[in-house]
């Protein structure tokens, strides 16, 4: 007789709405989820207009399909994160990447992804703040075959045996400033569970 398989670790992220929403994998994208996901796009709407910022147009259903889409290709260790602290921007999607620090790890450039690619120029690299660190945060632009330049901005962190990611791309690159403090915080806030049964997140 064998026992069952040991359980993947799974991917968690503590963050509360409004600055955030947990995008699930499509299967577990209930009713209920897309309910509250509605009710955050129109709470930030309305946060927008008070203070005077012009917001998205946004077809919501629409939108959470493509958010729900772009959870769909990310793989077991991976969770997508909906941002909305930037005014008349959101949502901005972050990709959390989180998994156990081995013998074989890469060095913390190569997890901030600061090589390869097409860069117009050398990367920013600076490093993160003591209280979501050691690690750095890597900005760089690269050129695509469409002649666009898009920006990333990767927060990599290695703490207690946890290698941890956050990155976003956009070819706006005047989000870059505001969105970039929204992206090193959500790095702290990542953590690895043994069983699926242990989420603590708020937002799923």
């Amino acid at each position: 007789m064998t026992g069952a398989a040991p359980a993947r670790p799974t991917v968690v992220v503590d963050v509360d709405p409004p600055a955030w929403l947990i995008v699930p994998p499509a299967d577990m994208a209930s009713g209920p989820w897309r309910e509250a996901a509605a009710a955050l796009f129109a709470f930030s709407d309305e946060v927008d207009r008070t203070g005077g910022v012009t917001p998205p147009v946004l077809d919501v259903d629409g939108a959470l399909d493509g958010l729900l889409a772009m959870a769909a290709t990310l793989g077991e260790t991976s969770r997508l994160a909906a941002g909305f602290s930037v005014p008349g921007a959101w949502p901005l999607p972050v990709v959390v990447d989180a998994g156990l620090t081995g013998d074989d790890a890469p060095d913390l450039l190569d997890l901030g992804r600061a090589r390869g690619g097409s860069p117009l120029e050398a990367p920013l690299i600076d490093e993160l703040p003591d209280d979501v660190g050691p690690g750095v945060v890597v900005t760089r632009f690269d050129l695509d075959l469409e002649g666009r330049v898009w920006v990333t901005v990767t927060a990599a962190a290695r703490r207690d045996g946890l290698d941890v990611t956050t990155t976003w791309r956009s070819t706006d690159l005047g989000l870059v400033p505001l969105q970039t403090p929204a992206v090193v915080e959500l790095a702290g806030r990542v953590r690895l569970v043994d069983r699926a049964d242990d989420l603590q997140e708020t937002t799923r």
